[in-house]
Protein backbone atom coordinates (compact mmCIF):
# COMPACT_ATOMS: atom_id res chain seq x y z
CA UNK A 1 0.00 0.00 0.00
CA UNK A 2 2.79 2.42 0.82
CA UNK A 3 6.39 2.89 -0.22
CA UNK A 4 6.91 5.92 2.00
CA UNK A 5 4.92 5.31 5.16
CA UNK A 6 6.95 2.62 6.96
CA UNK A 7 6.28 3.18 10.66
CA UNK A 8 3.54 4.47 12.93
CA UNK A 9 3.30 5.13 16.64
CA UNK A 10 -0.11 4.41 18.15
CA UNK A 11 -1.08 6.41 21.25
CA UNK A 12 -3.86 4.58 23.12
CA UNK A 13 -4.58 3.29 26.56
CA UNK A 14 -6.71 0.45 25.07
CA UNK A 15 -5.04 -1.10 21.98
CA UNK A 16 -8.04 -3.33 21.36
CA UNK A 17 -10.18 -0.29 20.59
CA UNK A 18 -8.25 0.33 17.39
CA UNK A 19 -7.74 -3.28 16.37
CA UNK A 20 -9.35 -2.83 12.92
CA UNK A 21 -7.18 0.11 11.91
CA UNK A 22 -4.07 -1.50 13.37
CA UNK A 23 -4.57 -4.76 11.52
CA UNK A 24 -5.02 -2.97 8.19
CA UNK A 25 -1.80 -1.00 8.71
CA UNK A 26 0.13 -4.10 9.74
CA UNK A 27 -1.11 -6.06 6.75
CA UNK A 28 0.17 -3.20 4.55
CA UNK A 29 3.66 -3.68 5.99
CA UNK A 30 3.66 -0.71 8.36
CA UNK A 31 5.64 -1.25 11.58
CA UNK A 32 3.66 -0.23 14.68
CA UNK A 33 4.73 0.74 18.17
CA UNK A 34 2.43 1.59 21.06
CA UNK A 35 2.53 4.12 23.89
CA UNK A 36 -0.15 4.93 26.44
CA UNK A 37 -0.25 8.76 26.24
CA UNK A 38 0.99 11.79 24.32
CA UNK A 39 3.63 12.65 26.91
CA UNK A 40 5.58 9.54 25.90
CA UNK A 41 5.65 10.65 22.27
CA UNK A 42 7.65 13.75 23.19
CA UNK A 43 10.46 11.64 24.63
CA UNK A 44 11.02 9.68 21.41
CA UNK A 45 14.46 10.28 19.92
CA UNK A 46 15.03 11.50 16.37
CA UNK A 47 16.31 8.04 15.37
CA UNK A 48 12.96 6.49 16.36
CA UNK A 49 10.91 9.23 14.73
CA UNK A 50 7.77 7.57 13.25
CA UNK A 51 6.28 8.54 9.92
CA UNK A 52 2.91 9.17 11.58
CA UNK A 53 1.46 9.28 15.09
CA UNK A 54 -2.01 7.81 15.55
CA UNK A 55 -3.81 9.17 18.63
CA UNK A 56 -6.82 7.13 19.76
CA UNK A 57 -8.35 8.52 22.97
CA UNK A 58 -10.67 6.12 24.78
CA UNK A 59 -14.41 6.66 24.96
CA UNK A 60 -14.05 7.61 28.60
CA UNK A 61 -11.55 10.30 27.65
CA UNK A 62 -13.90 11.85 25.09
CA UNK A 63 -16.50 13.41 27.29
CA UNK A 64 -17.46 16.76 28.72
CA UNK A 65 -14.88 19.41 27.88
CA UNK A 66 -12.38 16.99 26.36
CA UNK A 67 -12.03 18.97 23.16
CA UNK A 68 -11.51 22.26 24.99
CA UNK A 69 -8.88 20.73 27.24
CA UNK A 70 -7.16 19.13 24.23
CA UNK A 71 -6.63 22.54 22.66
CA UNK A 72 -4.88 23.68 25.83
CA UNK A 73 -2.91 20.45 26.22
CA UNK A 74 0.82 21.28 25.90
CA UNK A 75 1.75 17.72 24.93
CA UNK A 76 -0.85 17.71 22.17
CA UNK A 77 0.54 20.95 20.72
CA UNK A 78 4.11 19.65 20.85
CA UNK A 79 3.18 16.39 19.11
CA UNK A 80 1.22 18.22 16.40
CA UNK A 81 4.19 20.53 15.79
CA UNK A 82 6.71 17.67 15.58
CA UNK A 83 4.73 14.85 13.89
CA UNK A 84 1.96 14.07 11.43
CA UNK A 85 -0.81 13.34 13.91
CA UNK A 86 -3.88 11.32 12.96
CA UNK A 87 -6.78 11.33 15.42
CA UNK A 88 -9.08 8.30 15.71
CA UNK A 89 -12.48 9.33 16.99
CA UNK A 90 -16.11 8.70 16.08
CA UNK A 91 -19.01 11.09 15.83
CA UNK A 92 -17.06 14.34 15.90
CA UNK A 93 -19.01 17.39 14.75
CA UNK A 94 -17.94 19.25 11.65
CA UNK A 95 -17.00 22.28 13.76
CA UNK A 96 -14.72 20.20 15.99
CA UNK A 97 -13.16 18.46 12.97
CA UNK A 98 -12.41 21.77 11.23
CA UNK A 99 -10.84 23.16 14.38
CA UNK A 100 -8.68 20.05 14.74
CA UNK A 101 -7.41 20.45 11.19
CA UNK A 102 -6.65 24.10 11.89
CA UNK A 103 -4.67 23.00 14.95
CA UNK A 104 -2.49 20.85 12.70
CA UNK A 105 -4.06 17.37 12.78
CA UNK A 106 -3.18 15.57 9.52
CA UNK A 107 -6.39 13.52 9.31
CA UNK A 108 -9.28 12.10 11.36
CA UNK A 109 -10.10 8.40 11.15
CA UNK A 110 -13.10 6.57 12.51
CA UNK A 111 -12.74 3.23 14.29
CA UNK A 112 -14.69 1.65 11.43
CA UNK A 113 -12.38 3.03 8.75
CA UNK A 114 -12.60 0.96 5.54
CA UNK A 115 -9.62 -0.17 3.50
CA UNK A 116 -10.32 2.20 0.59
CA UNK A 117 -10.70 5.14 2.99
CA UNK A 118 -7.45 4.20 4.72
CA UNK A 119 -5.58 3.99 1.40
CA UNK A 120 -6.96 7.37 0.28
CA UNK A 121 -5.89 8.97 3.55
CA UNK A 122 -2.44 7.40 3.38
CA UNK A 123 -2.07 8.60 -0.21
CA UNK A 124 -2.84 12.17 0.86
CA UNK A 125 -0.40 11.95 3.75
CA UNK A 126 2.31 10.56 1.45
CA UNK A 127 1.73 13.46 -0.93
CA UNK A 128 2.25 15.85 1.95
CA UNK A 129 5.40 13.96 2.97
CA UNK A 130 6.79 14.17 -0.57
CA UNK A 131 6.04 17.89 -0.75
CA UNK A 132 7.62 18.48 2.64
CA UNK A 133 10.70 16.48 1.71
CA UNK A 134 11.09 18.50 -1.50
CA UNK A 135 10.62 21.68 0.49
CA UNK A 136 13.20 20.60 3.06
CA UNK A 137 15.63 19.59 0.31
CA UNK A 138 15.11 22.94 -1.38
CA UNK A 139 15.59 24.67 1.96
CA UNK A 140 18.87 22.81 2.50
CA UNK A 141 20.04 23.70 -1.01
CA UNK A 142 19.04 27.33 -0.46
CA UNK A 143 20.82 27.42 2.89
CA UNK A 144 23.95 25.96 1.30
CA UNK A 145 23.71 28.41 -1.61
CA UNK A 146 23.28 31.31 0.80
CA UNK A 147 26.29 30.12 2.78
CA UNK A 148 28.41 29.86 -0.36
CA UNK A 149 27.15 33.26 -1.50
CA UNK A 150 27.99 34.82 1.86
CA UNK A 151 31.47 33.29 1.70
CA UNK A 152 31.90 34.61 -1.85
CA UNK A 153 30.70 38.05 -0.77
CA UNK A 154 33.13 38.01 2.16
CA UNK A 155 35.96 37.12 -0.21
CA UNK A 156 34.85 39.78 -2.67
CA UNK A 157 34.56 42.33 0.13
CA UNK A 158 38.07 41.51 1.32
CA UNK A 159 39.36 41.78 -2.24
CA UNK A 160 37.59 45.11 -2.69
CA UNK A 161 39.01 46.48 0.56
CA UNK A 162 42.49 45.31 -0.44
CA UNK A 163 42.02 46.88 -3.87
CA UNK A 164 40.89 50.13 -2.27
CA UNK A 165 44.08 50.25 -0.22
CA UNK A 166 46.13 49.67 -3.38
CA UNK A 167 44.27 52.49 -5.13
CA UNK A 168 44.77 54.84 -2.18
CA UNK A 169 48.49 54.10 -2.12
CA UNK A 170 48.74 54.86 -5.83
CA UNK A 171 47.11 58.25 -5.38
CA UNK A 172 49.48 61.21 -4.97
CA UNK A 173 50.07 63.11 -1.76
CA UNK A 174 47.33 65.69 -1.20
CA UNK A 175 47.81 68.60 -1.02
CA UNK A 176 51.15 68.99 -2.78
CA UNK A 177 52.76 72.45 -2.73
CA UNK A 178 55.51 73.93 -4.91
CA UNK A 179 56.17 77.67 -4.66
CA UNK A 180 52.86 79.50 -5.09
CA UNK A 181 51.27 76.42 -6.69
CA UNK A 182 49.24 73.87 -4.80
CA UNK A 183 47.41 70.83 -6.13
CA UNK A 184 45.02 68.53 -4.27
CA UNK A 185 42.31 66.01 -5.00
CA UNK A 186 39.33 64.12 -3.61
CA UNK A 187 37.78 60.83 -4.79
CA UNK A 188 34.38 59.61 -3.54
CA UNK A 189 33.72 56.16 -5.08
CA UNK A 190 30.21 54.82 -5.64
CA UNK A 191 31.55 51.36 -4.70
CA UNK A 192 34.64 50.27 -2.80
CA UNK A 193 36.77 50.80 -5.86
CA UNK A 194 36.70 53.78 -8.18
CA UNK A 195 36.96 54.15 -11.93
CA UNK A 196 38.19 57.72 -11.39
CA UNK A 197 41.86 58.42 -10.94
CA UNK A 198 44.02 61.48 -10.31
CA UNK A 199 47.76 61.80 -10.69
CA UNK A 200 50.23 64.68 -10.40
CA UNK A 201 53.98 65.22 -9.93
CA UNK A 202 56.47 68.09 -9.62
CA UNK A 203 59.50 67.06 -11.66
CA UNK A 204 62.96 68.48 -12.28
CA UNK A 205 62.18 71.32 -9.86
CA UNK A 206 60.14 73.11 -12.52
CA UNK A 207 57.29 71.21 -14.12
CA UNK A 208 53.93 70.30 -12.62
CA UNK A 209 52.42 67.35 -14.48
CA UNK A 210 48.84 66.29 -13.81
CA UNK A 211 46.14 64.07 -15.24
CA UNK A 212 42.53 63.32 -14.37
CA UNK A 213 40.78 60.23 -15.75
CA UNK A 214 37.32 58.66 -15.60
CA UNK A 215 37.24 55.03 -16.76
CA UNK A 216 33.98 53.68 -18.18
CA UNK A 217 31.92 51.50 -15.87
CA UNK A 218 32.27 50.93 -12.14
CA UNK A 219 33.94 48.61 -9.69
CA UNK A 220 36.93 46.32 -9.96
CA UNK A 221 37.32 46.15 -13.76
CA UNK A 222 37.41 49.94 -14.06
CA UNK A 223 39.71 50.21 -11.04
CA UNK A 224 42.17 47.80 -12.68
CA UNK A 225 42.40 50.15 -15.66
CA UNK A 226 43.23 53.06 -13.32
CA UNK A 227 46.12 51.01 -11.94
CA UNK A 228 47.27 50.26 -15.48
CA UNK A 229 46.98 53.95 -16.33
CA UNK A 230 49.04 54.92 -13.28
CA UNK A 231 51.91 52.67 -14.36
CA UNK A 232 51.76 53.69 -18.02
CA UNK A 233 52.04 57.39 -17.19
CA UNK A 234 54.53 56.74 -14.39
CA UNK A 235 56.81 54.95 -16.85
CA UNK A 236 56.73 57.92 -19.24
CA UNK A 237 57.47 60.43 -16.46
CA UNK A 238 60.33 58.33 -15.06
CA UNK A 239 61.93 58.21 -18.51
CA UNK A 240 61.78 62.00 -18.83
CA UNK A 241 63.26 62.43 -15.34
CA UNK A 242 66.01 59.87 -15.94
CA UNK A 243 66.95 61.47 -19.25
CA UNK A 244 66.60 65.01 -17.80
CA UNK A 245 64.48 65.71 -20.86
CA UNK A 246 63.40 69.36 -20.45
CA UNK A 247 62.33 69.57 -24.07
CA UNK A 248 59.82 66.73 -23.70
CA UNK A 249 58.48 68.23 -20.47
CA UNK A 250 58.10 71.66 -22.08
CA UNK A 251 55.99 70.03 -24.81
CA UNK A 252 54.01 67.83 -22.43
CA UNK A 253 51.35 66.48 -22.59
CA UNK A 254 51.92 66.21 -26.32
CA UNK A 255 51.53 62.61 -27.49
CA UNK A 256 50.46 61.33 -24.06
CA UNK A 257 46.83 60.53 -24.89
CA UNK A 258 47.87 58.94 -28.19
CA UNK A 259 50.27 56.66 -26.26
CA UNK A 260 47.62 55.73 -23.68
CA UNK A 261 45.04 55.17 -26.44
CA UNK A 262 47.28 52.62 -28.16
CA UNK A 263 48.07 50.87 -24.88
CA UNK A 264 44.39 50.61 -23.83
CA UNK A 265 43.35 49.28 -27.25
CA UNK A 266 46.15 46.69 -27.10
CA UNK A 267 44.84 45.27 -23.82
CA UNK A 268 41.54 44.26 -25.43
CA UNK A 269 39.69 44.96 -22.18
CA UNK A 270 36.86 46.80 -23.91
CA UNK A 271 37.34 49.78 -21.62
CA UNK A 272 37.67 53.43 -22.53
CA UNK A 273 38.15 56.61 -20.53
CA UNK A 274 37.68 60.33 -20.60
CA UNK A 275 40.70 62.31 -19.55
CA UNK A 276 42.36 65.66 -18.99
CA UNK A 277 46.16 65.81 -18.90
CA UNK A 278 48.30 68.87 -18.50
CA UNK A 279 51.58 70.43 -17.52
CA UNK A 280 52.55 73.75 -15.97
CA UNK A 281 55.97 75.30 -16.40
CA UNK A 282 56.25 77.02 -13.02
CA UNK A 283 59.06 79.28 -14.33
CA UNK A 284 56.89 80.77 -17.07
CA UNK A 285 53.40 79.97 -15.68
CA UNK A 286 52.51 78.48 -19.06
CA UNK A 287 49.95 75.69 -18.89
CA UNK A 288 49.53 73.17 -21.68
CA UNK A 289 46.67 70.69 -21.53
CA UNK A 290 44.66 68.27 -23.60
CA UNK A 291 41.03 67.18 -23.19
CA UNK A 292 39.78 63.72 -24.10
CA UNK A 293 35.94 63.99 -23.98
CA UNK A 294 36.00 64.92 -20.28
CA UNK A 295 32.75 66.37 -18.91
CA UNK A 296 32.47 68.76 -17.30
CA UNK A 297 35.25 70.57 -19.11
CA UNK A 298 38.15 72.06 -17.10
CA UNK A 299 37.03 75.13 -15.17
CA UNK A 300 39.25 78.17 -14.53
CA UNK A 301 38.30 80.44 -11.63
CA UNK A 302 39.79 83.93 -11.49
CA UNK A 303 38.62 87.09 -9.68
CA UNK A 304 35.37 85.43 -8.58
CA UNK A 305 34.43 84.36 -12.12
CA UNK A 306 34.34 80.74 -13.30
CA UNK A 307 34.58 79.74 -16.96
CA UNK A 308 35.15 76.61 -18.99
CA UNK A 309 38.45 76.28 -20.78
CA UNK A 310 38.48 75.49 -24.51
CA UNK A 311 39.39 72.03 -25.63
CA UNK A 312 37.71 68.88 -26.82
CA UNK A 313 38.65 65.49 -28.15
CA UNK A 314 37.62 61.88 -28.48
CA UNK A 315 37.48 59.41 -25.56
CA UNK A 316 40.65 57.42 -25.05
CA UNK A 317 40.65 53.71 -25.88
CA UNK A 318 38.02 53.58 -28.64
CA UNK A 319 39.43 54.93 -31.90
CA UNK A 320 42.62 53.76 -33.55
CA UNK A 321 44.91 56.45 -34.97
CA UNK A 322 43.09 59.09 -32.89
CA UNK A 323 44.87 62.36 -32.05
CA UNK A 324 44.28 65.16 -29.55
CA UNK A 325 45.04 68.85 -29.81
CA UNK A 326 47.13 70.45 -27.08
CA UNK A 327 45.77 73.76 -25.75
CA UNK A 328 48.00 76.40 -24.21
CA UNK A 329 47.39 79.37 -21.88
CA UNK A 330 49.17 81.70 -19.49
CA UNK A 331 47.97 81.22 -15.92
CA UNK A 332 47.00 84.42 -14.01
CA UNK A 333 48.86 85.22 -10.79
CA UNK A 334 45.79 84.26 -8.71
CA UNK A 335 43.62 81.52 -10.13
CA UNK A 336 42.25 78.02 -9.63
CA UNK A 337 41.85 75.18 -12.10
CA UNK A 338 39.09 72.70 -11.22
CA UNK A 339 38.73 69.25 -12.78
CA UNK A 340 35.58 67.28 -12.02
CA UNK A 341 34.29 63.82 -12.98
CA UNK A 342 30.88 63.45 -14.59
CA UNK A 343 29.53 61.91 -11.37
CA UNK A 344 29.40 65.46 -9.98
CA UNK A 345 26.70 66.29 -12.53
CA UNK A 346 24.31 64.01 -10.61
CA UNK A 347 24.40 66.54 -7.78
CA UNK A 348 23.35 69.45 -9.99
CA UNK A 349 19.53 69.72 -9.98
CA UNK A 350 19.10 70.96 -13.57
CA UNK A 351 17.95 68.48 -16.19
CA UNK A 352 19.76 69.41 -19.43
CA UNK A 353 23.52 69.58 -19.89
CA UNK A 354 23.72 73.29 -20.73
CA UNK A 355 21.80 74.26 -17.59
CA UNK A 356 23.93 71.94 -15.46
CA UNK A 357 27.13 73.49 -16.82
CA UNK A 358 25.87 77.00 -16.08
CA UNK A 359 24.75 76.10 -12.56
CA UNK A 360 28.08 74.41 -11.89
CA UNK A 361 29.95 77.61 -12.69
CA UNK A 362 27.74 79.51 -10.24
CA UNK A 363 28.46 76.92 -7.55
CA UNK A 364 32.22 77.18 -7.97
CA UNK A 365 32.82 80.87 -8.67
CA UNK A 366 33.63 81.67 -5.03
CA UNK A 367 34.44 78.22 -3.67
CA UNK A 368 37.90 77.37 -4.92
CA UNK A 369 40.11 77.85 -1.84
CA UNK A 370 40.56 74.10 -1.29
CA UNK A 371 38.92 70.73 -1.98
CA UNK A 372 36.83 71.00 1.20
CA UNK A 373 35.23 74.23 -0.01
CA UNK A 374 34.59 72.59 -3.40
CA UNK A 375 32.99 69.56 -1.77
CA UNK A 376 30.83 71.81 0.39
CA UNK A 377 29.71 73.86 -2.62
CA UNK A 378 28.79 70.67 -4.49
CA UNK A 379 27.24 68.93 -1.44
CA UNK A 380 29.56 65.96 -1.94
CA UNK A 381 30.14 65.49 1.79
CA UNK A 382 26.39 64.95 2.40
CA UNK A 383 25.87 62.70 -0.60
CA UNK A 384 25.28 59.09 0.51
CA UNK A 385 25.59 56.14 -1.88
CA UNK A 386 26.37 58.22 -5.00
CA UNK A 387 25.20 56.81 -8.32
CA UNK A 388 28.61 57.40 -9.87
CA UNK A 389 32.16 58.06 -8.68
CA UNK A 390 32.60 61.71 -7.73
CA UNK A 391 36.13 63.06 -8.06
CA UNK A 392 37.82 66.43 -8.21
CA UNK A 393 41.26 67.87 -8.67
CA UNK A 394 42.10 71.45 -7.69
CA UNK A 395 45.19 73.34 -8.88
CA UNK A 396 45.66 76.81 -7.42
CA UNK A 397 48.18 79.55 -7.97
CA UNK A 398 48.75 82.41 -5.49
CA UNK A 399 45.76 81.50 -3.31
Amino acid sequence: MSEILKSALVVTAIPASVHGVVSRLQSAGCRLDFVANLDQVIDISSEEHPDIVIFAPSISEIHGNWFDSLQEDRSFRQVVDAHRLILIADNLSATVAITLFRLGVADIWSTSLQQTELEASISRIEGDMRSLEKLNAYGRQLEMANLELEQSLDTLRQDQVAGLEVQKNLMPESPLTFGDYEISHSVTPSLYLSGDFVGYNFVLGRYLLFYFADVSGHGASSAFVTVLLRFMIGRVIRRHITENDHRALQNAPEGLLEHINNQILATGLGKHLTMVAGSVDTHTSMMRYVVGAQLPRPILICDGKASYLPGKGKPVGIFEQASWQVEEMQLPERCALVLLSDGVFDLVPDKDLAAKEKTLLNYLANSSENTQSLKKALSIEVSHEPQDDMSMCLLTRGM
